[in-house]
């Protein structure tokens, strides 16, 4: 793939990294050009200096959808970090793939490790453990203020499976029961599915068969279920359940498991909302990066805050950047500093993604609160 760039340039009109820093070798086209002479003689670099260099992307995707060429460089990135494996790569393998064990007890037992004692190593990844934490999110201290009143017949009594991400099964668990109760006020009958990790964040790593495995795990479910809809409520998800395309061996399999996915936004979008209670005056959105195209999330806000939401991110990037928060926290931050200047002013952000409500609510100004949007929403 990266001898099919032909250095247009496009991908660093989008390169959140390259905006922050104003290093264009930091870019998608200089990766793609490493990639390239790599592929004809891998004894140019030292396996410490791809190793490095590998781990300087954030895994975006912007590149990659506007590449003309259809040149994936976070893909090519990850490949490289799959031949150079290095300690951050393990940490955000094991980090991910024992997930049911370490991320509740770690949220809790990180926000107890002061800011200033936690070690240069692991500081990132505490930090957005300690930010995601294991607690009610917005509540108590801002109490659901979108109560729905009415819900389309859409898709009422249609069968769906209800893919509820990591994040939401383990330590988010009141986004969990109000997509419930949206999804119950939509008439959807909703199947159970024991899914596993989407596998996006370990893919993007270059731990390629773990990733694999879950995705083939997360297939037999949906067939199990009959090939039914899938629903979804986290951006970064939806796109990694999307890049099982290769794992099909009959294509048109493949196409009917694209068109399965959808969003509880899109699925709601119909649905009526009063607001009530304490609403911050200053609600801002921030976009996703992997929110390509129409964001139903942002379309579902605006349509029932209004003129609330004051504010919104477009090509700036949280920062989050998966294993490269661990191998270069200084450039994360520096990525992270433009979001949060786009969104000055707001007393809430919202999103549609967990790793970005992760980040963002390890990084906000004080008295700056940020989650899901699903945390908005009263549970009826």
């Amino acid at each position: 793939m990266a001898g099919e760039c032909i250095l247009c340039g496009k991908c660093l009109e989008v390169c959140p990294l390259l905006a922050a820093t104003g290093r264009e070798e930091l870019g998608p086209r200089a990766k793609a050009d490493l990639c390239a002479l790599l592929a004809g003689d891998e004894s140019l670099l030292a396996s410490a200096d791809v190793a490095r260099l590998a781990g300087l992307c954030l895994g975006c995707g912007r590149c990659a959808t506007v590449c003309s060429q259809g040149v994936d460089v976070p893909g090519l990135v990850a490949g490289l970090r799959a031949a150079h494996p290095d300690f951050k790569g393990w940490l955000w393998k094991t980090w991910l793939t024992h997930a049911k064990t370490l991320w509740p007890a770690g949220s809790a037992a990180a926000r107890l490790v002061p800011e200033s004692l936690r070690p240069d190593r692991f500081g990132p990844l505490l930090k957005m453990l300690a930010g995601l934490g294991a607690g009610p999110g917005l509540t108590p201290t801002l109490a659901p203020f979108l109560t729905p009143t009415s819900f389309p017949g859409t898709h009422r009594g249609e069968r769906m499976l209800l893919f509820a991400g990591c994040t939401a099964t383990l330590v988010r668990q009141q986004w969990l029961a109000a997509a419930r109760s949206l999804l119950d006020g939509l008439g959807v009958d909703i199947q159970s599915g024991d899914f596993r990790c989407c596998g996006g964040g370990l893919k993007t790593a270059g731990f390629v068969d773990e990733a694999r495995a879950m995705a083939l795990h997360n297939i037999a479910v949906w067939r199990g279920a009959g090939r039914p809809k899938v629903v979804t409520f986290c951006v970064s998800c939806l796109s990694g359940l999307r890049g099982y395309d290769a794992l099909f061996g009959d294509p048109a399999e493949a196409e009917v498991w694209r068109n399965s996915m959808t969003t509880l936004s899109i699925l709601a979008k119909d649905t009526d909302f009063v607001i009530s209670g304490a609403v911050p005056a200053q609600i801002a959105y921030h976009r996703p990066c992997h929110a390509h195209g129409a964001d139903s999330d942002f379309l579902l806000l605006k349509a029932a805050l209004g003129d609330r939401l004051v504010a919104s991110t477009d090509r700036q990037c949280c920062g989050f950047g998966g294993v490269m928060s661990l191998g270069a926290p200084e450039l994360a931050d520096r990525v992270n500093a433009r979001c949060w200047d786009q969104l000055a002013g707001a007393e809430l952000v919202l999103t549609g993604c967990s790793a970005c409500v992760a980040r963002l609510a390890a990084t906000a100004p004080q008295g700056v609160a940020v989650g899901h949007w699903l945390e908005t929403v009263e549970i009826t």
